[in-house]
């Protein structure tokens, strides 16, 4: 828990990032460039809010709630929620933490799988790849830069 309450801190602030997506099947490339803003804000005792993050008309909260959780038995593996604004869907979150400078998500929404890889190579600048599957075939990967304002 420690790890992962350590990244998301790390994480706090305004960034700026730039992702590159390659659809396999279309052998198509596009790269956007957006901004987003992480904070952190209080939840009952229960939850913690890890971040919040703002990508401009884009909100997503991201929570880890203990009761759901045995901490002592799997210390770098963690059930997270996200919730989306635009749709109030919860996401549930498979996040594996192996020190403060690296973070993995496995999301399953329906036949669909994001495997996402986060870390950082200094204080300012976090890099991340993406693996997109679906019925368990690679549809698109994407890497991305984010750089702190």
């Amino acid at each position: 828990m420690k790890n992962l309450i350590s990244f998301f801190d790390r994480s706090k602030g305004q960034w700026i990032s730039q992702r590159t997506t390659y659809e396999l099947y279309s052998k198509n490339t596009s790269s956007l460039q957006s901004q987003m803003r992480i904070k952190s804000e209080v939840l009952p005792p229960e939850s913690i809010v890890l971040a919040s993050l703002n990508w401009g008309a884009i909100y997503r909260q991201v929570t880890h709630s203990s009761f759901y959780q045995d901490i002592d038995k799997y210390s770098n593996k963690f059930n997270l929620e996200f919730n989306n604004q635009l749709d109030n869907r919860k996401l549930l979150t498979l996040c594996t933490v192996t020190d403060p400078s690296l973070i993995n998500f496995k999301t399953r929404y329906g036949s669909t799988t994001i495997d996402e890889t986060y870390w950082f190579a200094t204080n300012n600048l976090r890099l991340s790849t993406s693996i997109i599957k679906k019925f368990d075939t690679c549809v698109a990967v994407s890497f991305c830069s984010e750089i702190k304002v």
